[in-house]
């Protein structure tokens, strides 16, 4: 199991790590493509089906969702390796690859909805906090969110946001970030293309707006539960 090899990890030693060797044999793949990548201003296709193929989304993803459950610091020497070769496909592994890990917190109903019929669906984010109004069955969802890392190529996002008229209990006040995360579907937000940089210029990292968007109780999180 890969728990057992927790100690050869903290060691720096991932000779028995096929996701580290996979990512080893990518990195000369992503060097040749880096030139022609900088120049657009989100990962090519052929990359990210490229990270599919090694199950690097799905490293901490449950088994039962066809995951590898593997640990924390497995994936970040996958990322670590894979920035060798371009960066801005690393920055979008690390980001995007966690969400699997957040989703296995949530009711199996929003487990389903997202992995269901595709296990290899992938979320985006972000957690900066924004504002939702609570509603019967669940939440209303308005604002706009900067930052959203790979989310070209995402069905779904997490979303960070205190609720209206909560802002002072006890969590929302001791929390660093946003009281509550609110998984929404591909359909109930807009991408906006405003990543026009230098640096990590594929990681696609555009702007997202929500609109009246409703999110039943079963697609929220709260910090700390």
């Amino acid at each position: 199991m890969v728990s057992d090899r927790v100690n050869e990890f903290l060691r720096g030693d991932f000779s028995r790590s096929k996701y580290v060797q996979q990512a080893r044999e990518l990195v000369p793949v992503l060097r040749e493509r880096a030139r022609e990548q900088w120049k657009h201003p989100m990962v090519f296709k052929e990359t990210i089906a490229d990270l599919q193929a090694c199950g690097f989304f799905q490293m901490l993803q449950p088994r039962r969702w066809g995951g590898g459950e593997t640990t924390p610091i497995e994936s970040f020497e996958v990322a670590c390796v894979l920035g060798e070769g371009d960066p801005s496909v690393a920055w979008v592994l690390g980001v995007v690859g966690i969400h699997a890990y957040h989703l296995a917190f949530f009711d199996d109903r929003a487990q389903q909805e997202v992995w269901g019929q595709d296990t290899s669906t992938l979320i985006s984010s972000p957690y900066a906090p924004g504002t939702a109004k609570r509603v019967d069955g669940g939440f209303v969802l308005n604002g706009r969110w900067a930052f959203s890392s790979g989310g070209d190529h995402c069905a779904w996002t997490f979303l960070g946001a205190n609720v209206e008229g909560e802002e002072n209990t006890r969590v929302a006040t001791s929390a660093s970030m946003a009281q509550y995360t609110f998984l929404l579907p591909r359909s109930d937000y807009e991408i906006v293309p405003n990543w026009n940089v230098h640096g990590l210029r594929a990681t696609g990292s555009n702007d997202v707006i929500v609109k009246d968007a409703f999110v039943p109780t079963h697609r929220t999180l709260m910090w700390g539960q």
